[in-house]
């Protein structure tokens, strides 16, 4: 009898310390999840090391046991994905994906083992598709990293699900829960994530992400680290180290973190610790450093606890996230999910409970609270994998091959149900050439029934009320048939009845952070659009059109807020004309893969080369300056109680930063910088909308470039001068003024910039040409001042709400209600409108000069005089 081969979907959690691996058994009613046989460990430790004489990659327990030693293990390389960094490995060189792809290809090998277990004389079973979990909060270099180092072991990627999503996904599987409202913290070994998910009927809804991508146990580790050499210092050891700089120095640290990270698991389970080791660190004069000391809990906590307290700051921007969505904050959410290694610290779940659950203690700031009295910590260490696994099973299903690999038969979805009856589907593939499916046909038996469907021309079948045997499992088999009625392949699928038939589908896929796009538009002009804003369910698409800006190769760069992800060179045939359309299509998938199409005029079309930018160098001290003190300019605007709760995190944000700076670790130090822009560039959120929206500001952007452009092609009017470079300069110095303002909500310099570009727009607007022609009516000359009468007074209001001038801002909205009710008069008495009017505009121009003139001539431009043209011009 010929084998089936049987190909189920596995779901891997790759950590930064530690990773694991899971899957379903064949009817989808229990989790098989890999146990190391020797150290009985769910978890393996995501540390790759290489053998110097064979080059061989070891990974695991037995790369962990190398730590300390030379030549070193990799460990904790996902906090370098999605870099160009590369890390060494025996005297070879190898990309963090390179190091990742043999962390997953491990753990493939390794649920090979338990996947053997469901074999029988007629079916294999095999590995090559997974859903591999990520941070929530990755950028998008380190997701395409990712699944680059999955594919690199050999997997078909079926999705990327984030690593909360995931937990929850498991806690619903095991509790049978259908609703609620969950709050997952999870707190892992190098990244710190929160996501506030719904429940609704079995499916997924993500509302709020937030996170650190470099904060977690490992931080703890290094801290606690450095307590242990100023310890050893304090004892007259040299341990004044350079770890970023001196390979010795970097050694001697890697063997205190060592000894740190061992004293903070042993301090997990017990009040005290007796950390004892006897020479196997030598100090920087070569002596053995004998440790002998007591450590205690409250001494990690110390150091511990600055960290943790930064992961709330995340949770109320998650929460508040979930607000604006779905109107969600914490007093709705039920559970509250710990996951990663790190929430095994008595700490975390003292801090946790304190902050977000019932009861809080006496005197805590936080007067809204979560249902639950306390976090649910079961499977912290397996959650994320034991979630992907249910996932991997819900959207991967089953393949089963025929043993020459010519037929395909997927089965979508779970095998277990809780009904007496189901719905069974899916598609049959040719897979050889010269196998023809058309018209074919699948028979499905089981006991006591037995049933035929059609293949649809894709190849998809269907069978309703499938029945299922209470409390057992059924067999199906299902034999596909050609249309000339010959078998062309037979699989089977087991179908099991169970009180936990799946869950944790759908929503999912989103995006986290808002994508953006910048390209050269030409003559100093940059253009920035968003494209997928945050919190996007996937998949999107978005459509980018811009005029050819006369280079040969256009650059487009694809920001995360302010984090460049990715740079998109396009190169233009040279014969294409400057101005021509270029037209760019967006498209982010459900695994979070973006692909770049476009087209250049109406014949050339091009797919973007997608490139990672260069990792940028450590901030420099002018730019840090100038950061610091734009907090400092624009924090005073928000009220006392948001004040107070951004300058805890930017406090916080700002020591990381300063520590990683003097220590020299340029990518924490990059990483920290980043999270103070972020804090920077949100401050307005926090009260309010600077005034006037941002869509007025670009307008009027516009508008001054579509008056350049006729002016520098058509000339002005008479003599006037006119310096088209030296005005397009300071167009495009107040845009980007105005840009960054906004960015940073700096109302003051945001205002600044719309009076600046208003002084533009009016010079410009009074260098046009005239377009009347003779002596105008009195209906006419009445019409062109109510008309220029309402324009100008809409554009000098927008001026006085950004510049705060209230008292002009009243005397504003006084003349454009005076203007309206001159409009009814215009039939019966053009001549007495057109006075009335005349003294309004008078009034306008006076306003102007208030508002304009001190501005515009403060960047040498003339204030155009509105009296001075005739009503009926051209505007």
């Amino acid at each position: 009898m010929s084998q089936q081969i049987v190909s189920k979907a596995v779901g891997i959690d790759l950590g930064t310390t530690n990773s694991a691996v899971a899957v379903m058994n064949p009817s989808d009613s229990d989790i098989v999840i890999h146990r190391d046989p020797v150290s009985k460990s769910y978890t393996t430790p995501s540390c790759v090391w290489r053998s110097p004489a064979g080059g061989e990659l070891v990974v695991g327990r037995k790369a962990f046991a190398r730590k300390g030693s030379t030549p070193e293990p990799v460990t904790s390389v996902k906090r370098l994905m999605g870099s160009r960094t590369t890390v060494d490995l025996a005297g070879e060189e190898y990309t963090p994906a390179q190091v990742s792809a043999a962390i997953l290809a491990e753990m493939k090998r390794r649920i090979e083992t338990d996947v053997a277990a469901f074999d029988s004389p007629d079916v294999r079973w095999i590995v090559d598709r997974a859903v591999v979990t990520v941070p929530a909060y990755f950028d998008q270099p380190q997701i395409d990293a990712t699944r680059k180092a999955a594919e690199q072991a050999g997997l078909e990627v079926l999705g990327l699900l984030h690593e909360p999503t995931a937990a929850a996904s498991h806690y619903c599987w095991r509790t049978t829960t259908r609703n609620g409202t969950f709050l997952v913290y999870d707190l892992g070994g190098g990244t710190f994530d929160v996501s506030v998910l719904r429940c609704t009927e079995g499916t997924f809804e993500v509302l709020g992400i937030s996170g650190n991508n470099r904060l977690g146990g490992d931080d703890i580790d290094e801290a606690f680290a450095r307590h242990l050499q100023k310890m050893l210092q304090a004892d007259g050891y040299a341990l004044d180290l350079d770890p970023e700089n001196d390979p010795e120095d970097r050694l001697r640290f890697s063997q205190l973190k060592i000894l740190a990270e061992g004293a903070k698991k042993a301090l997990t389970d017990q009040p005290d610790y007796m950390l004892r080791d006897t020479g196997r660190l030598t100090d920087q004069e070569k002596r053995p450093v004998v440790i002998d000391a007591l450590l205690e809990r409250p001494e990690l906590d110390d150091i511990a606890r600055p960290l943790i307290e930064r992961t709330f700051a995340y949770c109320d921007e998650a929460l508040r996230r979930a607000g604006e969505r779905a109107g969600i904050t914490l007093a709705d959410v039920d559970h509250i999910i710990l996951a990663g290694g790190s929430t095994h610290m008595p700490l975390v779940r003292e801090m946790v409970t304190q902050e977000l659950c019932a009861n809080p203690t006496p005197g805590s700031d936080r007067q809204v609270r979560a249902a639950c009295e306390a976090p649910v910590v079961e499977h912290a260490d397996t959650a994320v994998a034991l979630g992907a696994a249910v996932r991997a099973a819900a959207v991967g299903g089953l393949a089963v091959y025929d043993e020459a690999r010519t037929v395909r038969v997927s089965f979508h979805g779970f095998a277990a149900t809780g009904s007496e009856a189901t719905h069974v589907g899916g598609t049959v593939q040719a897979l050889a050439d010269g196998l023809d499916l058309s018209g074919g046909r699948v028979h499905l038996t089981t006991t006591g029934f037995e049933d035929e469907a059609d293949l649809t021309e894709e190849g998809a079948f269907a069978f309703t009320q499938v029945p299922v045997q209470p409390d057992a499992e059924s067999l199906l088999t299902f034999e596909v048939y050609d249309a000339e009625g010959d078998v062309v392949a037979t699989a089977g699928r087991a179908l099991a009845h169970s009180a936990r038939p799946g869950g944790g589908g759908g929503g999912a896929a989103i995006t986290a952070k808002s994508v953006l796009l910048e390209v050269d538009l030409g003559d100093g002009r940059t253009g920035r659009r968003e494209l997928i804003p945050a919190m996007q369910q996937l998949p999107f698409e978005a459509d980018f059109d811009f005029g050819h800006p006369g280079r040969e190769q256009v650059e487009l760069r694809l920001f995360q807020q302010a984090v460049p992800i990715q740079v998109i060179k396009v190169v233009v045939p040279s014969s294409t004309p400057r101005g021509t359309a270029i037209r760019m299509n967006v498209a982010m998938q459900e695994d979070a893969s973006i692909t770049v199409r476009g087209s250049i005029g109406e014949d050339t079309t091009f797919d973007a080369l997608l490139e990672v930018p260069v990792d940028p160098p450590m901030p420099d001290a002018s730019v840090v300056e100038e950061l610091y003190h734009r907090f400092e300019e624009n924090v005073g605007y928000l009220a006392t109680g948001p004040q107070t709760v951004v300058r805890a995190k930017w406090t916080k944000a700002r020591r990381a930063f300063e520590e990683a700076r003097d220590r020299g670790d340029v990518a924490a130090a990059v990483h920290e910088f980043r999270e103070l822009e972020e804090i920077v560039a949100v401050l307005g959120e926090a009260d309010q909308e600077l005034q006037p929206p941002k869509r007025e500001f670009d307008a009027l952007v516009d508008d001054c470039l579509r008056l350049h452009a006729h002016l520098s092609e058509a000339g002005p009017a008479g003599d006037k001068p006119f310096d088209a470079p030296e005005v397009i300069r300071a167009i495009e110095a107040q845009r980007a003024e105005g840009e960054r303002a906004h960015a940073a909500g700096d109302q003051r310099r945001y205002g600044e910039a719309i009076a600046q570009l208003q002084g533009h727009f009016t010079y410009l607007r009074g260098l046009l040409r005239s377009s009347s022609g003779g002596e105008l009516s009195p209906q006419e000359r009445a019409e062109g001042l109510l008309r220029f009468g309402f324009q100008q007074a809409e554009e000098l209001s927008r001026v006085a709400v950004a510049t705060g001038r209230t008292s002009e801002e009243r005397d504003l909205t006084d003349v454009r209600n005076r203007l309206e009710q001159l409009v009814p008069l215009l039939a019966t008495n053009p001549e007495q409108v057109g006075q009335d009017a005349g003294k309004l505009v008078a009034r306008l121009r006076q306003l102007g000069q208030i508002l304009l003139t001190e501005r515009a001539e403060a960047v040498g431009i003339p204030v155009d005089n509105p009296g001075s043209r005739s009503a009926g011009g051209n505007w």
